[in-house]
């Protein structure tokens, strides 16, 4: 886009929108979790496949995804992928067991990974060089946004019509904000597809996965997002089995959690900015889970300061996403595969999202309740810290080139 132009807000808020609708399909799942396994006669690891399948696609295929953008277009895709997650809502109102459930948010999955590929390329052509950081703050606010909004919803909204009301509820947000992105896209600039683009696509695929430093990253940040996942989707179930909550309470704790991440984000970038390495913020984040993750898990404090220790672990672990989003250009081979290896983030992020739920659900069935997740959270935070070296290594090298 022409830079002296004025920024476009209602193309940067119909991205940063798309992103909140995707959040907010994972946001229903915690408070609706009890019901759908009572209605559905889940156990606790289908119940966790039920929240991770939704990340099975950005697992797979995020990098492969975003080459396909480059190639047809971002404006369509963007639209397809809001539309494909009404789609998959819709069908999981209807769901009777749980394959059906768990096809259905296959199709959300897909939908949400589209939208979270393409949303930022809109963002990065409607907006100016003065207005680039503010806006792509408002998009790294996504995640927290959705989630802690249909978290303050669902209570309400379970009370009223149910899961499966819920579930129709999105479906209708889902559908309604397609639209709105198709007439707000609509006078966006042609040209941009690159069909020339698409032909190095396997190229720039094979450079960035030769290279260490996407690949450190994207470790990390699929550590983090394990962690981070499974417990705020876990914690209201926790809350209400285990320490007597109500349903209403329990979402409401959690959606503060939630909340609280969204300035950790905020705080991590301008550290960044000001000049704090990278990889000393992942570092500080890895002890803080290592030694918070557990004690949250652990019967060894009262539940006060075990929701402290949750406030912690959200606040500051949102230091690790802003590190690392903001290093793609840096660690990059070089600047044809920033795509490439933002690609390969996401694929981290939704491995960890996809992992996470079920693996602390197994946990706790195998294991004899809810503190086996401490070994989780434990091995989890010193794998952040390991890899969070070798991110050091790798950027005093970047900076001797």
């Amino acid at each position: 886009m022409d830079t002296g132009k004025d920024t476009r807000w209602s193309v940067v808020m119909a991205a940063v929108g798309a992103g909140i609708i995707g959040a907010a399909h994972i946001g229903k799942i915690p408070a609706a979790l009890p019901m759908m396994r009572s209605e559905l006669s889940l156990d606790l690891i289908a119940a966790g496949w039920v929240v991770s399948i939704y990340s099975a696609t950005g697992m797979t295929l995020g990098m492969l995804i975003g080459v396909f953008a480059d190639r047809i277009g971002h404006r369509a895709l963007a639209v397809l992928g809001v539309a494909l997650m009404g789609v998959g809502s819709a069908l999981g109102a209807l769901a009777t067991d749980a394959f059906f459930l768990l096809a259905s948010r296959f199709i959300e999955g897909l939908g949400f990974v589209v939208a979270v590929v393409t949303a930022p390329s809109l963002i990065a052509r409607a907006v100016g060089p003065s207005h680039k950081r503010f806006a792509f703050g408002l998009w790294g606010s996504f995640m927290s946004t959705g989630m802690g909004a249909m978290l303050v919803l669902s209570p309400m909204v379970l009370a009223a019509w149910g899961w499966r009301g819920a579930w129709l509820v999105m479906a209708a947000a889902s559908f309604a904000w397609a639209l709105n992105m198709a007439i707000v896209l609509r006078t966006m600039p042609q040209g941009e597809a690159a069909p020339g683009r698409g032909a190095r696509a396997w190229h720039d695929i094979a450079v960035t996965a030769a290279t260490p430093g996407p690949w450190l990253l994207a470790v990390c940040f699929g550590c983090y997002t394990l962690l981070w996942t499974a417990l705020m989707v876990w914690l209201p179930t926790f809350l209400v089995e285990q320490r007597g909550a109500g349903l209403g309470g329990a979402a409401l704790l959690t959606v503060v959690i939630i909340l609280v991440n969204l300035p950790g984000n905020i705080i991590g970038g301008w550290l960044n900015q000001r000049g704090v390495r990278r990889w000393r913020l992942i570092a500080f984040v890895g002890v803080l889970f290592t030694i918070t993750g557990p004690l949250i898990f652990l019967n060894l404090l009262p539940d006060a300061a075990r929701f402290a220790l949750a406030l912690v672990f959200s606040f500051f672990g949102g230091f690790l996403p802003a590190s690392v989003l903001g290093a793609a250009p840096v660690f990059s081979p070089t600047p044809a595969q920033i795509g490439a290896t933002n690609g390969l983030l996401v694929q981290g992020s939704h491995l960890g999202q996809f992992v996470g739920p079920p693996l602390v659900a197994a946990a706790v069935a195998f294991l004899g309740g809810w503190q086996a997740g401490a070994w989780i959270f434990g091995a989890c935070g010193v794998g952040i810290i390991a890899f969070s070296l070798l991110i050091g290594r790798a950027e005093a090298r970047l900076a001797q080139d």
